[in-house]
């Protein structure tokens, strides 16, 4: 029997809603994930020697959720004597993964200091990134062929606790769906490249891009008169590609190939909402992905306020807010993507200023500030603070219009692509209050995040 289950152990039922999440990540992927949750359903005869069988002769990992009830547990620390022998007798590398949720001792157990731990008590998401990549390098194998849907999802929850009730209810995603797209994007070739950044240099109207001695554009007319020169620069040749290519893969060696006009694409849309939130005079906070976070300074707003509809209902959200002695801004960033859905995916930020104007660029204590402010957002505040910033980038509250050309737009709602879910949950109160797992902001601000953290390439693909 192939080893090909990667099996959580873990603290019931302190830990229970970690491993569930941790389980069905895990799954979504396409591993094998199981754990006494999903295994044990009642009725077994021996439910320990059920356990230990899989940990025998089916696991290829074996996950260890470390938290402070982690070794209070007999059956945990049972499991703890009785994976050491199995990886050291079959001579499995890595054979436990250590994940860390919270601030227990690295001494609390013999054998524990020697792992490196893999840091979800520091940042869920990158901690889960670089568990996938191991993952990967350890070559275990996967057996899902399909990725878990939410309800699956939901069904395969198995505690009681986490106030998840049947109940039809809509959400919101962070998707903002582009649905007008023109039909063509244009090739203008001149003589030269020099030509070509002269071009590119003094026009700010709408978004180009130069590619060599290529301007590409939504544009269908490039006049040869140019803002800041007494003299003409006439393009040598024009040609036009369909939009729509670049959803239909077609294999071919010429210019523009099918993943350039995916790339193109992917960069004029960029450059299009870039230039379309400077020009309404919000400020930029450059993330280390060198990603644009777009966020207002105090007074900016009246009040900081934005006001908006939800529901059919008037309210208002603050973008700009006390934070003890300091100021906390709310910013947005965007990436595009061009499937499943053609859309600009949309992520919050939180930034902080002592004066309302000059952002923090202590990294430490924003990362600091960022979780301490976090803990007191439910998912109604992100749901409402994104919704408040779209509404105050629209002309009119009702649509945001973007320039991709002269006479062309792009016309956005100012509420994103809506789901809609058989279940939904009780909110938790404020006392039982825990920083999200799935927590916004650590993934982008961490000073050794690399390049090729990005989760979004320039073709519109998710990595």
């Amino acid at each position: 029997m192939s080893r090909d289950v990667l099996f959580l152990g873990h603290a019931n039922p302190e830990d229970n809603e970690f491993t569930s999440w941790i389980q069905a990540k895990l799954r979504n992927e396409g591993y094998k994930a199981e754990c006494d949750l999903s295994l044990l359903l009642g009725g077994e005869e021996d439910y320990w020697k059920t356990l230990q069988d899989i940990l025998e002769s089916r696991s290829a990992k074996y996950l260890l959720i470390l938290s402070k009830n982690t070794f209070q547990k007999q059956g945990v620390i049972d499991e703890w004597e009785q994976v050491k022998i199995i990886g050291r007798i079959n001579r499995i590398k890595d054979f436990v993964y250590i994940l860390k949720t919270d601030d227990v001792s690295f001494g609390v157990r013999i054998g524990v200091p020697t792992k490196n731990h893999f840091r979800f008590d520091e940042s869920p998401a990158r901690a889960l990134k670089r568990l996938f990549v191991k993952l990967a390098q350890d070559n275990v194998s996967k057996s899902l062929n399909n990725p878990l849907s939410v309800d699956a999802w939901i069904k395969n929850k198995f505690t009681s606790s986490s106030g998840i009730i049947p109940k039809k209810e809509s959400y919101y995603s962070n998707w903002l769906p582009i649905c007008d797209l023109p039909p063509y994007i244009y090739f203008y070739r001149y003589q030269n490249a020099a030509q070509a950044e002269a071009i590119q240099s003094r026009i700010k109207d709408f978004p180009l891009i130069r590619h060599d001695n290529h301007i590409v554009t939504f544009a269908q007319d490039m006049s040869v008169e140019i803002p800041g020169l007494d003299f003409d620069i006439p393009y040598a040749e024009k040609t036009q590609q369909k939009i729509s290519d670049a959803f239909r893969k077609v294999e071919n060696d010429t210019f523009p190939c099918y993943a350039d006009l995916r790339r193109f694409l992917v960069r004029l849309l960029k450059q299009a909402w870039y230039d379309y939130l400077a020009g309404r005079q919000l400020h930029i906070y450059e993330l280390s992905n060198k990603i644009a976070c777009f966020y207002y300074q105090q007074s900016q707003l009246e009040k900081d306020k934005v006001f908006f509809t939800y529901d059919e209902k008037p309210t208002y959200k603050q973008l700009v807010g006390d934070f003890f002695q300091s100021k906390w801004h709310y910013g947005m960033s965007a990436t595009v993507l061009l499937e499943p859905v053609t859309c600009f995916s949309l992520k919050a930020h939180l930034v902080f200023s002592d004066d309302g104007t000059n952002i923090w660029t202590d990294k430490r204590k924003a990362h600091k500030a960022r979780r301490a402010k976090g803990k007191t957002f439910y998912n109604k505040e992100w749901r409402s603070l994104m919704l408040a910033f779209l509404a105050s980038i629209s002309d009119d509250k009702n649509e945001i219009r973007i320039p991709l050309s002269s006479n062309q737009f792009i016309r956005l709602s100012t509420t994103t692509l809506k789901f809609w879910c058989e279940y939904g949950y009780i909110e938790p109160k404020s006392e039982g209050r825990i920083v999200p797992v799935d927590y916004p902001d650590d993934l982008e601000e961490d000073d050794d995040l690399e390049e090729d953290d990005i989760d979004v390439d320039e073709e519109g693909n998710t990595n």
